[in-house]
């Protein structure tokens, strides 16, 4: 199939036009899709032009792998120079859960745990006769409020400069 200058020319014109309108009017990316595979297609069956993009393809993975390659070095998130700050914050995440524990549990044996009269100080609301809610219960549930409070600082209170 011989084609002189003239017929090269329309086709080029016609495909510059063709490129312009796709510009100006862009199409849906399934119906890009399409004309790709359809161009491709007459390319090599009339042209015998080979179709490349698996190559191509192999190009374009291995440039992403490379920049994923140079970003995760970039911003490495263990490193020798973090890992002071990493350790002071587990030792602190680690002294304020057990804070937390060591106080829930000494709160709870104080409201547990009977004592005199002399340590119950007054009784605050009366249940019966002989029992009631006293002063040590109330410094019992302050006691363990602040434990909580430790318990839950030491996984919610982390270094943010990460």
């Amino acid at each position: 199939m011989a084609t002189d200058n003239s017929q090269v020319l329309k086709i080029e014109k016609v495909f510059a036009e063709f490129i312009e309108e796709l510009e100006k009017q862009p199409v849906s990316k399934q119906k890009a899709i399409e004309m790709q595979h359809l161009f491709l297609h007459t390319m090599e069956k009339t042209y015998k032009v080979a179709d490349n993009s698996h190559v191509d393809d192999a190009r374009a993975s291995e440039e992403i792998v490379l920049d994923m390659d140079k970003l995760l070095r970039q911003h490495r998130s263990f490193s020798v120079k973090n890992l002071p700050d990493k350790a002071i914050n587990w030792a602190a995440g680690l002294a304020y859960s057990g804070v937390g524990l060591l106080f829930i549990t000494v709160g709870f044996l104080t409201i547990v745990t009977p004592t005199s009269a002399e340590f119950e100080i007054a009784t605050l609301f009366y249940f019966n006769e002989h029992d009631g809610f006293t002063v040590l219960d109330a410094f019992a549930l302050v006691v363990i409020f602040i434990g909580i409070f430790f318990f839950i600082k030491a996984f919610v209170a982390q270094d943010k400069k990460e």
